[in-house]
């Protein structure tokens, strides 16, 4: 796998014949936060462009090396080749050049595979961060790697640096650790004080690790889980986090519980809704991201699904998948939730299928509180073997419901990814006709040049349909883009 990376140096004409560099004339202070975006080596390359870049690379304070750029992918998983001595090499001259310059801010170390490196990756981790960094990542992970199987990983993980755990100044500065495919102690982060953001992939975990980590890093915010297995569960009693991020985990039973009065954000991404026993705080917790995208076909899990999303209906904003309209109206409840979600802002991932056409009209009836609802349109996962639990058919406006959020609440719909299908047509006449309140609808197609010619006469057709549908507020202002 390779990473192409351009740089263009933008050139005016002063005078006849003579050219002035306006990307060099600009600050230092900028050029670097310019040079520190870029993969190293391609930062490095700059040193050609004239005597004002011949060395400024070596003055960043966040590096990104990526040793994918230096792999031979036909030669996956065999022995070593040419790229990865020269990878080796590469380190060694950046160590050598950077003795009396030390990194401050980020340090980003990627190697997949890991083998044959070890002692060189060791080192260079040292040096780099040996004045310490806010924002340290190490990914061995396989690059090849699918998401739905991390615990196939080719190799095992790779120790997290002895060393870096008795490093004072990493222990005062590193606020976000990422560690993937990369083992660690938990109970030896005890003294890092400013640590508030970490996340851990692609590794066996213990639930006794996870606690003794966030007993351990008192000043923790932010945990995120991706890709982890051999997990017991989730079962904390108490959490003192804002953000908490479960994604494509497999734990040996499927179940998350804990309180958390100070949680915020909350995502979780599986491939099947767990059981949960979850307590949050109204006012606090802001947002929910629902995600069971992972789910391979359909499975009348609407009762597991409907009391996992009643463990969050205080949260603000709700973003659900397409998945998640699809399988919550099997459950016992087909039409809407008993006790209402207090959900301001619902987010939804779809496609406009109609196979998504109960779950979309199950959330606009348990949503009785929505000021906005945002439909973000794509490809999504349509599950085989789907059972509709009972008829639903946009286009027959006298058979479809009025949720209540439509006469008291609904002030804003935004369509993004529009490509006018029946289906999305259909969706925008509903708001129109029945959201008496509604003051704004915008419709932003999926390719919105402007100058395409195409995309112009689909934008005319589209207005002049909308504009002959009575409008059910007179206050509405509907937005083509």
């Amino acid at each position: 796998m390779k990473f192409h990376h351009s740089i263009t140096i933008s050139r005016t004409r002063k005078m006849e014949g003579e050219e002035t560099d306006n990307i060099s004339s600009l600050p230092e202070a900028l050029l670097l936060n310019i040079l520190s975006s870029l993969p190293f080596k391609e930062a490095a390359k700059t040193c050609i462009l004239s005597k004002k870049w011949l060395k400024m690379w070596q003055s960043t304070n966040t590096v990104k090396n990526n040793q994918l750029e230096c792999k031979d992918v036909e030669a996956y998983g065999a022995v070593e080749v040419p790229q990865r001595k020269a990878f080796k090499n590469f380190i060694k001259i950046w160590i050598t050049l950077h003795k009396r310059h030390h990194l401050h801010d980020k340090f980003t170390l990627r190697v997949s595979p890991p083998s044959n490196c070890g002692d060189i990756v060791g080192a260079y981790v040292n040096f780099a961060v040996e004045d310490g960094v806010k924002d340290l990542e190490l990914d061995f992970a396989e690059s090849q790697l699918e998401d739905e199987h991390p615990e196939e990983n080719i190799h095992d993980a790779v120790e997290f640096p002895r060393s870096l755990y008795e490093n004072k100044k990493l222990q005062q500065k590193l606020e976000s650790l990422k560690l993937h495919s990369c083992s660690f102690a938990p109970g030896n982060f005890a003294n890092f004080v400013a640590l508030k953001d970490v996340t851990l992939a692609r590794i066996p975990l213990e639930l006794e690790s996870i606690r003794t980590l966030l007993s351990t890093c008192e000043w923790m915010e932010s945990l995120s889980l991706k890709n982890c297995w051999d997990i017991e569960s989730f079962d904390i009693e108490k959490l003192e986090l804002k953000k908490l991020v479960i994604d494509r985990c497999i734990f040996r039973m499927d179940y998350i519980g804990f309180e958390a009065p100070n949680l915020k954000v909350f995502k979780y991404c599986g491939s099947e809704p767990p059981l949960s026993e979850v307590k949050v705080v109204a006012g606090t917790i802001e947002e929910a991201d629902l995600d069971l995208s992972p789910m391979d076909e359909f499975d009348e899990c609407g009762n597991e699904l409907q009391n996992f999303l009643q463990d969050f209906f205080v949260v603000n904003v709700l973003t659900v998948c397409s998945v998640i309209l699809q399988v919550i109206p099997s459950g016992d409840e087909p039409v809407k939730l008993p006790g209402d979600l207090r959900v301001r802002h619902l987010k939804m991932k779809i496609q406009m299928h109609p196979q998504e056409f109960c779950g979309f009209l199950w959330f606009l009836n348990s949503c009785p509180s929505l000021t906005k609802v945002t439909i973000d349109l794509d490809r999504c996962n349509i599950l085989s073997e789907y059972e509709a639990p009972y008829v639903v058919d946009l286009k027959d406006r006298k058979s479809l419901p009025v949720p209540t959020c439509f006469r008291s609440s609904l002030r804003e719909v935004e369509m993004n990814g529009f490509i006018g299908t029946s289906s999305q047509l259909y969706a925008c006449s509903y708001f129109i006709r029945a959201a008496s309140i509604l003051t704004k609808l915008s419709i932003c197609f999926l390719n919105n040049k402007n100058d395409d010619p195409h995309t112009v006469e689909l934008r005319r057709i589209l207005e002049s349909q909308l504009l002959r549908i009575p409008k059910a507020s007179s206050d509405l202002a509907i937005i083509i883009r």
